[in-house]
């Protein structure tokens, strides 16, 4: 059976709609299921917002060890930590954003939002290219009909691949913006079905496989964006969904379900 015949298999059960965009570094094949329409971002705007706060850095704006202040009004519900704990807590620049990736933490992105502005954003993804990413509101903070943050498939997954590849910013911009990528604890969509990842693995060793990704979680939405590497093979993939019936946050989602099933089926197709 094809990739594309196993994929439509699986999204021929699903409630909603699947975007997918796949790229294999070593031979340059793509895969490409609604790539470029518009789909809600949820937090894989995060990505967008992590790049535009090395850019900023790289330029001298700020530093990455500067410290902002945890306030009231910075606190925002959904996932991360920083909700939950005490305002008047500092935090550096850095830390902030590693939160904002790894746990997905909201508080922390609309600190770093307020650092570096909204249209910035938005200019620098249309500079690489993706003019179909927008950072339209804060998270939890959109005024009463106003459009969500949005993306694409294939704007996402090609934002993911020029870090992955250095082909943006510094080398070593990227390498730091890519192990934090690797350090995501969110582990219900790419790499659930991946039977080669671990999500632990012991000091000294290799891993068998490695995931650098960020994912994005609304009621009716599941989106996942990453880099594989496994046995001497590299890809990037997009899955973004919309429209899902099942609205619960719990780990059997069907969108998070839907999400594992293709990206088995893309690994397998990629890495063997």
């Amino acid at each position: 059976m094809s990739v594309h015949s196993a994929i439509e298999q699986l999204t021929a059960r699903f409630s909603g709609t699947l975007g997918l965009w796949a790229y294999s570094v070593d031979t340059g094949e793509t895969i490409a299921i609604r790539a470029d329409e518009p789909f809600p971002a949820a937090s894989t705007i995060k990505l967008p917002i992590l790049y535009e706060v090395w850019r900023q850095a790289g330029e001298g704006r700020f530093q990455l060890t500067d410290m902002l202040l945890l306030k009231q009004e910075d606190v925002v519900p959904g996932s991360g930590v920083l909700k939950d704990l005490t305002p008047g807590l500092s935090l550096s620049v850095r830390d902030l954003a590693t939160l904002m990736i790894i746990v997905s933490d909201n508080t922390a992105t609309n600190m770093l939002i307020d650092l570096v502005g909204r249209e910035p954003v938005n200019e620098s993804m249309a500079a690489l290219g993706l003019t179909h990413t927008c950072l339209n509101n804060k998270l939890f903070k959109a005024p009463p009909g106003a459009p969500p943050n949005s993306a694409t498939p294939a704007d996402l997954a090609r934002l993911m691949r020029m870090i992955a590849l250095q082909e943006v910013l510094t080398p070593a911009t990227c390498a730091e913006m890519l192990e934090i990528l690797g350090r995501q604890h969110l582990k219900e969509g790419i790499t659930r079905r991946i039977s080669d990842f671990d999500g632990f693995v012991e000091e000294g060793k290799e891993p068998p496989a490695t995931v650098a990704s960020k994912s994005g979680s609304i009621r009716g939405t599941r989106n996942d964006v990453g880099f594989v590497q496994a046995k001497g093979r590299r890809y990037v993939v997009s899955m973004m969904t919309r429209g899902c019936a099942d609205p619960r946050f719990y780990a059997d989602n069907e969108g998070s379900l839907l999400l594992a099933d293709v990206s088995a089926v893309l690994y397998r197709h990629f890495v063997g």
